[in-house]
């Protein structure tokens, strides 16, 4: 990448920016005007025009004005954008939703729609999370109780504030003695192991002389492999598809068609988030830069989530390359870090 000087830097910041409130290419007229420059506008012209042979401007049309290539935008995020400061893209109390105080907090699953919902409000783009990785995450509690005299309620409680239940049928009521037996081997079994270690395990085996019932204990022991297959799942959380749609860049059926079948599938980002999540800061990949096919109309912002020092998910947000980088990376920043907080504030409580 060739680097730009002053004014060849000034103009593509501009362009950058009229574009993307306008969504129209910009003419060397309207930057001379708009931004004061003390130059002719056919000065500006020839400084686009070689900026085009350069790589970081094209023109859609002979007669238009020009328009970012991929390649100036990403000279753009990584020369020329001023972040904004994110505390004024949310309201005081959305960002109080973030506090461990919140009882929401310790629910995963709503603290992380919560957090895509935000992103794509502030951002008015598209956002994803990915739920924490099951190294991740271990089990916090495992108790069983007796609600009815032919049921056994099962709770697994994961250290994400995830929460699974299965409710057992048996043909008799167990003693309290049966009950004991089993609850005190499920938490010496499982609790405080990852969900990633438990998914190879060997199951655990009642005492010989135990007064519990080996067709109850396999029962039980399938209640609880369901709900560790349940939380080991890795969630992708979706919001703001409709901010996609309304983008003019999609207005054509198959550009807008490619990139809606990519979004019902979010599991397909997997590979694109995983990639993100191992640089741990905040990552712009932009248009052609994205190693899946479908995605090259669109740009992410994206960065990682901690619980405690370790890596655990990730948060971004997508739209056209058209966007206000700006504005995206200053709101993921802003989200992955209150999201970090208040994770490792519950994992340590």
């Amino acid at each position: 990448m060739r680097t730009l000087d002053a004014r060849k830097a000034f103009i593509l910041q501009a362009v950058v920016q009229d574009y993307v409130a306008t969504a129209e290419p910009v003419g060397s007229e309207t930057v001379v005007e708009r931004y004061h420059l003390r130059v002719s506008s056919a000065t500006v012209r020839n400084e686009m025009a070689e900026m085009a042979e350069m790589g970081y401007l094209r023109q859609p049309h002979v007669s238009a004005g020009r328009v970012p290539s991929d390649l100036g935008y990403r000279y753009y995020v990584d020369h020329l954008v001023k972040p904004v400061r994110a505390d004024s893209l949310l309201p005081p109390q959305q960002v109080s939703l973030f506090s461990p105080a919140n009882p929401e907090a310790g629910e995963l699953e709503r603290l992380l729609e919560t957090t895509c919902r935000l992103l794509a409000e502030s951002t008015r783009y598209a956002s994803v999370a990915t739920a924490p990785e099951t190294d991740m995450v271990s089990i916090h509690h495992i108790l069983l109780s007796q609600p009815a005299p032919d049921k056994v309620l099962l709770v697994v409680v994961a250290s994400s504030g995830q929460v699974e239940h299965r409710l057992i049928a048996l043909l008799d009521r167990l003693t309290e003695p049966q009950m004991a037996v089993m609850d005190r081997i499920l938490r010496e079994h499982y609790a405080g192991r990852s969900l990633r270690e438990l998914l190879s395990v060997d199951k655990p085996a009642v005492p010989v002389d135990s007064p519990v019932a080996e067709t109850v204990w396999n029962l039980v022991l399938q209640a609880v492999e369901d709900c560790i297959e349940s939380l080991s799942q890795q969630e992708v959380f979706l919001e703001g598809i409709q901010h996609i749609i309304g983008q003019p860049e999609f207005r054509q059926v198959e550009r807008l068609y490619s990139v809606i079948s990519v979004l019902e599938h979010p599991q397909v980002l997997m590979r694109l988030l995983q990639r993100v999540a191992a640089s741990g800061t905040v990552q712009v990949i932009i248009g052609e830069e994205n190693p899946l096919p479908e995605m090259r109309e669109l740009s992410f912002v994206a960065s990682s989530y901690r619980i405690g020092d370790r890596i655990a998910g990730t948060v971004s947000v997508l739209g056209p390359t058209r966007m206000h980088y700006e504005v995206a990376m200053s709101a993921v920043e802003y989200m992955a870090q209150a999201l970090s907080r208040v994770l490792t504030q519950l994992s340590v409580s």
